[in-house]
């Protein structure tokens, strides 16, 4: 669509400062591109098992790299998994100011702030990611010594997602392809390549069939249009329908 708008706007220039004639015969750019394929998710057996495999694998490394790169990984997923939020842009920019706790009705909630794809907005995060976080807080040497729920309201500037080392990898997918090697999951059944991106797929799965999470609030949880949840997810929302229709 970014080809074939830059290519209208070419030719319209070239109208307009008569470099080309309007009745030039141009060819058109098609805007129809490939059948869009489901991204590879993982199941809840699976997910458990990475998950419960993550802390003995995250001392197995034997690179000084590996070693602090590991336990930052294990965080990561987790946080990813525990709120569907976008990897990459949108997660590896979260600091310590953008995380707090939210309390409604009495309940006290993780909420972290995200901007990325689609604006900013705030998602809730399952209660498990908050030891994520405590993780990620205690080999932050420069915020080590602050209190965890003092650091929630400091409004420290601090990315979250740092090694024991104060730096944010380039790149932290290929450790994560390395993770699913060791645990025999980097291919689905269908042969498909899982990636990092496959936790937020499985986050918005199992919201939908185990949560029975309705389209509307995991359309604002995960910075979606109903209708791209409907398009992407409409076999499970069917499903979900199923039950309350048989």
């Amino acid at each position: 669509m970014n080809f074939a708008s830059a290519w209208n706007r070419l030719r319209e220039t070239g109208v307009r400062h008569g470099w080309i004639s309007p009745n030039a015969k141009i060819p058109k750019l098609k805007t129809i591109g490939i059948k869009s394929v489901t991204r590879p998710a993982f199941s809840r057996a699976e997910i458990d098992h990475i998950l419960a495999a993550m802390p003995e694998w995250t001392g197995q490394g034997r690179l000084a790299l590996e070693k602090i790169t590991r336990p930052l990984l294990r965080d990561y997923v987790e946080m990813l998994f525990y709120t569907g939020m976008r990897h990459g842009t949108e997660a590896l920019g979260i600091r310590w100011q953008h995380v707090g706790w939210h309390t409604d009705k009495g309940v006290k909630n993780l909420r972290i702030w995200v901007d990325g794809k689609t604006g900013g907005c705030w998602l809730i995060a399952k209660h498990a990611a908050a030891d994520a976080l405590r993780r990620l807080h205690a080999r932050q040497s420069d915020i080590a010594g602050m209190d965890f729920e003092q650091l929630l309201t400091s409004n420290c500037s601090q990315l979250v997602f740092r090694t024991s080392d104060l730096h944010q990898p380039a790149r932290i997918d290929g450790m994560f392809k390395r993770l699913l090697k060791d645990t025999g999951l980097l291919r689905d059944a269908n042969g498909l390549v899982r990636t990092l991106y496959s936790l937020r797929h499985t986050y918005a799965t199992l919201e939908l069939l185990e949560n029975s999470t309705d389209i509307h609030t995991l359309a604002r949880q995960m910075g979606n249009s109903v209708l791209m949840i409907e398009r992407h997810y409409s076999k499970l929302t069917a499903t979900m329908a199923a039950g309350q229709l048989a």
